[in-house]
């Protein structure tokens, strides 16, 4: 009900937005003319072989008319007037054209019942128009009839029954035309899933109120709404469940919105509202809060009870707002509420539009930044702190970092999220793997390090497809190096958006390390070192930190030394700052650590520098005093 009354109040607007879809009206200028030549021509024929010379003179005299007047037709096509010009002028034609045939019938008095079938051609044109001016060329049309078939002798009985033969199909036609041409239209406008205006008919709505408010004032606001984590469900349950859940969320959507607002989906599970307020006492975070109840209780698809909610976008129009404008802006405002969490709304501010740039900014600067040459990777040692190789540097993290010309060095936790987003992340981590590994041959082939230095590279969610295992076989054998040589970062997270455990177990038949990185932080993490081929867990820098003066961290990262020991695994610390956590880590029995107490992360041709200075940090005279601490680590 709800969604056939938005309907009803967007008709005119319909009409208005594709009327040139279903017939341009320069094309229809055009036709016509045509069509008017054509009939003057065959008006002559059929003077010339049907008629009489007594009313020959007058249907010729008509059909030098109608080709006169298609000849100006076809002038007006090509003339630059507008479409409201153009339909009246084409409105004329048709009336005169109708009027013309009727003369041409009645002036042939009897031998030219075939002239009736021009009204006919005119009948389509009728369905074309709006409902007033259909109706206005169907009673001209029928007016001509009677009053052309009465000014001809014969008997009245059939002349009745012609005119209610040819009335009939004037109207048939005209509303078969009619139907289709409301089809056309509607398809032009309407989503065919949902039923809702889609993205051409929102952007008329919002110019229709910009244009209101811009002469009577008010308030016109632009929701964008995207439903949150719905992919999942399209991947997890089918796009049959998917379709199926934005059919029942649209009607609560249109329940909670106001009589005049228009709800559109402009594609996949994203959504949009233009609200408007005469008034001007519009609240986007009233309209914005509307949405909680639609949020509030899942939804029973199949035999499944989903849980859905939408990350909210809202743009309130100024002087010179634009439909494209407030969409823009209003979408900028959603991806901020997106990362803000699930559920929430954002208004559009001057601080939204600045941290929109950016991320333009950003990904546009990665899109470049390996031709500019302006990523680099830098590397972190790895310091044994226990058995036989206690004091020596066995390895080190390679970190991508980038230096962008425009926008400054540019941290990992600012646009690995952006590359992620862009797609961008699959090809940076291949970049940095095998600028690694050719890193790695060039210090063995220097003396830099020894066999048994191992280069550690994180490896995201994205990179977790089959074709990793032959990538990284490929790249081994291309700079002569063995699988143990190189390590393979994950996070939890990674591991289960990843989805492919066999990859991972693939890659540990090959003999390169897997280290499950940021333990503690994500889900699943028992489950993920029971089942998962994990040869080291790297305990996260956070618990490493409040080893000092938390207990329960302390505690912690004892559990986790406990723990790896007994499934067969090592533990590397991360983020160690201080010597005291070094001496407590090496007491506890933890086999290696990494951190800026030892090394902060260097470019490759400083690594030399950096492997000897890491390893005179490590001594047994090292402070057991908390406090005793190196510069702050940064994010990787």
């Amino acid at each position: 009900m709800r969604l056939a009354r938005m309907w009803r109040a967007l008709a005119p607007l319909v009409a208005s937005e594709v009327a040139d879809d279903v017939f341009a009206r320069r094309t229809l200028a055009r036709v016509l003319g045509l069509q008017y030549v054509l009939g003057g021509v065959l008006a002559w024929l059929f003077a010339l072989v049907a008629l009489p010379p007594t009313t020959r003179a007058s249907v010729v005299a008509c059909g030098a008319t109608a080709i006169v007047a298609g000849a100006v037709m076809g002038i007006v096509s090509v003339l630059r007037l507008s479409s409201r010009t153009l339909t009246a002028v084409s409105h004329v034609c048709i009336v005169s054209a109708q009027v013309l045939i009727a003369i041409a019938y009645a002036r042939a008095r009897g031998p030219g019942g075939p002239l009736l079938l021009f009204l006919l051609w005119t009948a389509p044109y009728a369905g074309i128009s709006s409902p007033r001016a259909r109706w206005m060329h169907v009673a001209v049309a029928c007016t001509a009839l009677i009053a052309a078939s009465t000014a001809v002798p014969g008997d009245p009985g059939t002349t009745a029954v012609s005119i209610v033969i040819f009335a009939a199909t004037v109207v048939i036609t005209s509303m078969l035309t009619a139907r289709m041409t409301t089809r056309l239209r509607r398809s032009a406008t309407q989503d065919p899933l949902t039923g809702l205006p889609n993205r051409r008919l929102l952007h008329a709505a919002t110019h229709a109120a910009l244009v209101r408010r811009a002469a009577r004032g008010g308030t016109v606001a632009v929701l964008l709404i995207d439903l949150d984590r719905f992919k999942h469900v399209n991947d997890t349950f089918g796009h049959e469940s998917g379709d199926a859940l934005l059919q029942q969320v649209v009607p609560r959507m249109l329940a909670v919105l106001g009589p005049d607002d228009v709800l559109a989906r402009l594609g996949g599970d994203e959504f949009a509202v233009v609200c408007e307020d005469p008034g001007g006492a519009l609240d986007p975070a009233d309209v914005a809060a509307r949405f909680d109840r639609v949020w509030a209780e899942p939804v029973l698809v199949g035999e499944r009870t989903l849980h859905v909610s939408g990350s909210t976008g809202v743009a309130l129009a100024e002087d010179g707002a634009t439909p494209r404008t407030l969409l823009r802006d209003a979408d900028a405002a959603m991806y901020e509420s997106k990362r803000r969490g699930p559920g929430t709304f954002q208004v559009f501010s001057a601080d939204v539009a600045a941290r929109a740039q950016r991320l333009l900014l950003l990904e546009q600067g990665l899109q470049q930044a390996v031709q500019r040459q302006e990523l680099a990777v830098h590397y972190q040692p790895v310091i044994a702190l226990g058995g036989p190789r206690a004091g020596r540097v066995i390895g080190a993290e390679a970190l991508l970092r980038w230096s962008s010309v425009e926008l400054g060095a540019v941290g990992p936790d600012e646009f690995i999220p952006v590359a992620e987003d862009a797609g961008l992340v699959s090809a940076l981590g291949d970049w940095v793997l095998q600028r690694a590994l050719g890193d790695l041959a060039d210090w063995r082939a220097r003396g830099v390090v020894g066999d048994d230095f191992q280069v550690a590279v994180n490896v995201s969610a994205h990179q977790l497809s089959h074709a990793l295992p032959e990538r990284v076989t490929h790249l081994l054998t291309q700079f002569d190096l063995r699988a143990a040589d190189l390590g393979l970062e994950l996070t939890e997270t990674a591991v289960v958006k990843g989805g492919a455990p066999q990859v991972l177990h693939s890659l540990r038949e090959l003999g390169v390390s897997l280290l499950l990185d940021d333990f503690g932080t994500g889900y699943s993490s028992l489950s993920q070192l029971q089942e998962l081929p994990f040869d080291v867990v790297k305990v996260d820098r956070a618990f490493v930190a409040g080893m000092s003066r938390s207990p329960r961290d302390r505690a912690l990262v004892l559990a986790v030394l406990s723990l790896a020991g007994a499934l067969g695994m090592s533990v590397v610390a991360e983020g160690v700052e201080e010597a005291y956590q070094a001496e407590q880590l090496r007491a506890a029995g933890c086999a290696a650590a990494q951190g800026w107490y030892f090394a902060e992360a260097v470019p490759a041709v400083d690594l030399p520098a950096a492997v000897h200075a890491a390893g005179a940090r490590l001594t047994p005279k090292a402070s057991t005093t908390p406090g005793q601490s190196a510069p702050a680590e940064s994010a990787r």
